[in-house]
């Protein structure tokens, strides 16, 4: 039997951005047994994450776009309580944050009330609420906290968007933690855990780095989301070729390792630069226009597209239900395996109309 884990971490934070206030009917702030029993696991069929109840008699969850880009067979799972089904009501990956819902909402979970993220300053106090070990059903919420300052520098994103508003701590960040609340001292959501893999100068070693979308920014997209927007979510999980982090990621995607290192190496030697499709949700824009895992974006619209930034560029202006133009090369890897490396290929997605 596991027990509860309580850890307690220096933090970093980083506050932009507007705002609006709790709800009169959402539970007092500061009750940290109520936000723990909002939090969620978020499991797919390649991984898992986090995730948190922000409207309980809607069955409303909010989650990071990237915890579920890609995958099928979504699946929440309430601490002590077994998996429940989840649908997907809308995504933004150019925004990095989904909603997903469960029916019946879940018993006795009120939801989690939103700050204003614009009133954090150095040295508040934050919380960070999430599953380390997201994927084991009988995991813990794990609760970290620590105080707040303005970090140094900037992180480059090769495979995840340039987000307009961010919380940056120093708590140290795992995968399933990712999508899970930032608290601040009055129990309220000021932030969405995000993250990418980096290098630590000082050291060498890699980590997540710790991010968070703002809740001001959160809450502008949710309500669109809620209502079933798929702006910028043809239903691709990418990674780009040039992110020497792509060949993790395959893995978790049941592509052979050594393949995709292979493909990636001959890719760069060969000067071709584009984003990797992982994989492909079931039922999307993206696989009935026949994608599929193992592509090689190259160009979207006519424009080169390396990084996810510059996809993100070229998908913002587009209309919903607009179609649009993909052309890339083979890695022959994955499901690509039938194909010769380097064959080109095109395919118009037609998004969703909304």
């Amino acid at each position: 039997m596991r027990v509860h884990v309580n850890l307690f971490a220096s933090a970093l934070l980083m506050s932009m951005c507007g705002a609006t206030g709790a709800m009169a009917d959402e539970p007092p702030p500061g009750n940290r047994e109520q936000a723990e029993a909002a939090v969620v696991q978020v499991t797919n069929n390649t991984g898992a994450g986090s995730g948190f109840v922000y409207d309980a008699g809607g069955g409303l969850i909010a989650t990071t776009a990237s915890t579920i880009a890609g995958n099928s067979g979504l699946e929440v799972i309430a601490e002590g309580k077994p998996p429940v089904t989840a649908q997907l009501l809308g995504s933004d990956l150019c925004q990095d944050l989904a909603v997903l819902k469960v029916q019946p909402p879940p018993a006795g979970v009120k939801s989690l009330p939103f700050g204003d993220s614009d009133l954090l300053f150095n040295g508040d106090v934050v919380v960070s609420l999430g599953y380390p070990d997201a994927g084991d059903p009988a995991a813990k919420t794990v609760s970290v906290s620590g105080a707040a300052y303005e970090p140094v520098g900037d992180v480059a994103h090769l495979s995840s968007p340039d987000y307009p508003s961010l919380i940056h701590h120093s708590v140290q960040m795992k995968s399933g933690l990712l999508g899970g609340p930032v608290l601040n001292k009055d129990g309220e959501v000021v932030g969405i855990n995000t993250g990418q893999t980096v290098t630590d100068k000082s050291t060498g070693e890699e980590r997540i780095a710790a991010e968070a979308i703002s809740s001001n920014q959160a809450q502008s997209e949710l309500p669109a989301l809620a209502a079933g927007s798929m702006k910028n979510d043809p239903g691709w999980w990418l990674g780009a070729v040039s992110d020497r982090d792509v060949v993790a990621w395959s893995s978790l995607a049941g592509i052979d390792k050594a393949s995709i290192q292979k493909a990636q190496k001959r890719l760069q030697d060969e000067g071709t630069d584009g984003l990797f499709v992982l994989d492909v949700r079931n039922d999307s824009a993206a696989q009935k226009a026949k994608v599929q895992q193992g592509y090689v974006i190259t160009t979207v619209n006519g424009e080169a597209v390396s990084s996810f930034p510059e996809l993100c560029d070229v998908l913002d202006p587009v209309e919903p239900g607009a179609a649009l133009s993909v052309q890339g090369v083979h890695s022959g890897v994955g499901r690509d395996s039938g194909h010769a490396f380097g064959d080109e290929w095109t395919a118009d997605v037609v998004l969703a109309d909304r």
